[in-house]
């Protein structure tokens, strides 16, 4: 079985590796290409302020060829759901080969485990291929420093890639199993994959833990405790000012506000008494949390997933 499922699966082995091979072919000519470049960047000193190779870098070619890579590396997962995924079932089914498969002293049951098994494996070591080479552009973009340089590189770190990869497959073997036609099946994976991985991105990820809430007073002093983002924190919102009742100010104070900036507090108007403005982050300490927090959530939804396909398959009639 495990040679069948070698055989019919080795044009989709084949695409993936190509596409792996390209992307690595593409980091390595990058890398190269940018070299001189990049050597500026890294002797740029930070305390004295923005450097012309920073931007440089920023304005060229190379910064969109990146950009490029790093879509590449978000999209793969979402192929491999469709291309691999999502044809397992429906393809035995369209082609009626699954009455034979299935007759030949193999059950449902033991040939969906195998081929499910196989297809994992093989998707967690693309992945992890996929993970390493996205791993060439993340180090790049930390030596340009930023305020999100490390949560920038959030998605192509190596747990959520090969979490989402698994999602993907386990997402379009489902859908397979219950549309049982390939193309509606795509269709469906790639609609859902798109739709789950937007909305945890955007509607849970910065809840995994509760953010850090900083606080400015009107006067430019700064609280004790906890202290301001740093470089490299996840800022989630900064302002409006509020007074010491956590109101939003009105438009006549925020202009005294203006006025008192650089001032201390002792000398601003009065009217600025408990005005403070409210910033909430994620430290940058919180990365690789997140990232398990993340990566286990993909792997259960891949996993319930599965069985809800092999569920599905053992109905088939």
């Amino acid at each position: 079985m495990t040679w069948l499922t070698w055989r019919q699966h080795r044009s989709n082995a084949a695409l993936v590796g190509a596409m792996l091979l390209v992307l690595g072919v593409a980091v390595i000519y990058l890398s190269i290409a940018g070299a001189g470049l990049l050597a500026e960047v890294r002797s740029c000193i930070p305390s004295q302020g923005a450097c012309g190779a920073q931007q440089a870098w920023f304005n060229s070619n190379m910064q969109t060829w990146w950009g490029l890579v790093l879509m590449a590396v978000v999209v793969v997962p979402a192929l491999i759901g469709m291309a691999v995924g999502a044809p397992l079932i429906p393809r035995e089914l369209e082609a009626g080969t699954h009455l034979l498969a299935w007759s030949q002293g193999v059950t449902r049951g033991r040939w969906f485990l195998v081929r499910a098994a196989l297809l994992v494996v093989g998707a967690v070591a693309a992945a992890a291929v996929l993970a390493a080479i996205a791993q060439g552009w993340f180090a790049i973009q930390r030596d340009l420093g930023g305020s999100m340089t490390v949560w920038g590189g959030f998605d192509i770190a190596p747990p959520v890639v090969i979490a989402y990869t698994l999602f993907a497959l386990a997402l379009g073997i489902a859908a397979g199993a219950a549309l049982r036609r390939t193309q509606p099946a795509m269709a469906v994976t790639l609609f859902a994959y798109v739709a789950v991985r937007v909305s945890i991105a955007v509607l849970a990820r910065w809840r995994y833990l509760p953010p850090v809430v900083f606080h400015e007073l009107a006067g430019g002093q700064l609280t004790a405790s906890p202290p301001a983002p740093g470089p490299g924190d996840w800022e989630l919102s900064s302002g409006p000012w509020l007074n010491a009742a956590g109101h939003p100010l009105n438009p006549s104070v925020s202009q005294l506000i203006s006025q008192c900036t650089g001032n201390t507090q002792a000398t601003c108007p009065r009217a600025l008494d408990g005005v403070y403005l409210l910033a909430q982050y994620q430290p940058a300490s919180r990365f690789w949390l997140f990232q398990g927090i993340e990566a286990t959530i993909f792997v259960l939804l891949a996993a319930g997933l599965l069985v809800l396909a092999h569920r599905l398959v053992m109905r088939i009639r």
